[in-house]
């Protein structure tokens, strides 16, 4: 099955704005890295991975449950309407009960309470999460003017953080102003309706809002599991070890995420169309999936291998280049401590990629949610173990988190592989 006109127009849509993402990226990573300082850095990642968990609970998992739903009901405008508000009254409400719970914590954790100000304002990305529906461009395959807002957005703010963030006491600023866009983003949207058409208005009932609520809760138990073995790594460096070594992680991590995010637009691009495919044409789904795990294996393999020479190559370049006291330079002699964590890390591109077509692509979109969650819980418990057994007391705690991740990454792997293989041999190719 070749890609038709519209998914290539998207995929190379969502590249060209991850492009332009990647530009203001390639400024602001070592620039905040060498004003805030290691532990600096350190520390707002930290806050950055604790409000994560109240993203999570705001998005209940609808990134996935509610793309899939748009998806399937794109051609009938009353529908996708109906499921735009009843997951948006969801969300709104998620996010009051998240903003309380984590207001709490800030304040009763003596290690969120040291640094209250920076976990207050970090609330901001649970905001965001609400004001730009993502996930509603994303079931429609309309995401090209709706990401387009947030590089323009984002590109809007860049200005304001060279110039605002000095040093390690602003590490609250520099928060304040990396949440912004997405909340600019979400209100230009609102108010203009610009890429995407607001759907009408419809009156939800309490029942639809418990309805949504029971749909998403297997998807939103997929996102929990997965935290712990993304965002609380990161929390519990932080409860373990020293920010030194929390900044240690952060800095490679950071760079993996980014690499990542070159996967990203294939996979938002391809998922909508596997799970609208999935209930019409099977076969025909199921030759996407098999041409997604090409492309997403062969990005992922050059993704990992690039980044683990990535450092050791351009490190002693660039310091020769610019000089030893230059802001690029001192950000890649920071990074070089972090070789040892990145290249652990590194291949949890490739196994991230792969396991992308087998989870999300494949059992998701046939419905294979419980078993999909039942992985991911078992993954999450397994790298939580890992954690307290690894990390504390170690003098290479980022290093142990690291292997900790990568060991994780490929159980997912192999476990999804596990159930979709069987997918794949029941239906039948075109």
């Amino acid at each position: 099955m070749s890609l038709d006109s519209r998914l290539k127009s998207n995929i190379f849509a969502l590249y060209l704005v991850q492009g332009l993402n990647y530009l203001v990226s390639f400024v602001t990573f070592p620039f905040l890295l060498v004003q805030l300082g290691t532990e600096g850095f350190g520390v707002m990642n930290f806050a950055f991975a604790s409000i994560q968990y109240g993203v999570l609970l705001t998005d209940f998992g609808f990134n996935l449950s509610a793309v899939r739903d748009v998806a399937q009901a794109k051609d009938d405008p009353a529908k996708a309407a109906r499921i735009f508000w009843r997951v948006t009254w969801a969300k709104s409400l998620l996010m009051i009960a998240s903003s309380l719970l984590l207001l709490v914590l800030t304040f009763t954790l003596g290690s969120w309470e040291a640094h209250s100000s920076i976990f207050l304002w970090s609330q901001l990305y649970i905001v965001s999460s609400v004001l730009f529906p993502i996930w509603y461009f994303q079931g429609l395959e309309k995401l090209q003017l709706a990401a387009g807002l947030m590089v323009l957005a984002r590109a809007a703010t860049l200005g304001f953080l060279l110039i605002w963030v000095s040093g390690p006491q602003d590490v609250a600023l520099a928060v304040i102003l990396q949440a912004t866009p997405q909340i600019l983003a979400g209100l230009l949207w609102w108010f203009t309706g610009l890429g995407v058409a607001k759907p009408q208005w419809v009156r939800v009932q309490w029942h639809e809002l418990k309805d949504a609520l029971r749909a998403s809760w297997p998807f939103f138990l997929s996102a929990i599991s997965t935290s712990l073995y993304t965002t609380s790594t990161t929390v519990l460096l932080g409860m373990f070890s020293a920010p030194l070594q929390v900044g240690l992680f952060a800095a490679a991590n950071k760079l993996v995420y980014i690499a990542q995010g070159l996967i990203g637009p294939l996979v938002q691009a391809t998922y909508p169309r596997i799970a609208s495919l999935a209930v019409n044409n099977k076969p025909a789904a199921l030759q996407l999936i098999k041409k997604s795990f090409r492309i997403q294996g062969a990005v992922g393999l050059a993704l990992t291998l690039g980044l683990a020479l990535f450092l050791p190559l351009f490190t002693p370049l660039v310091v020769q280049v610019f000089g030893a006291d230059f802001g690029l330079s001192r950000a890649f002699l920071a990074l070089s401590h972090s070789q040892d964590v990145m290249i652990w890390l590194s291949p949890v591109i490739l196994l991230g990629a792969v396991s992308l077509v087998y989870g999300q692509q494949t059992l998701l979109v046939f419905g294979f949610e419980r078993y999909f969650s039942r992985v991911l819980v078992a993954a999450g418990l397994l790298n939580v173990t890992l954690m307290c057994w690894w990390v504390p007391g170690s003098p290479q705690a980022a290093l142990r988190a690291a292997q900790s991740v990568l060991t994780v990454e490929g159980f997912i792997v192999l476990a999804f592989w596990w159930r979709a293989r069987k997918i794949y041999k029941e239906i039948k190719p075109l």
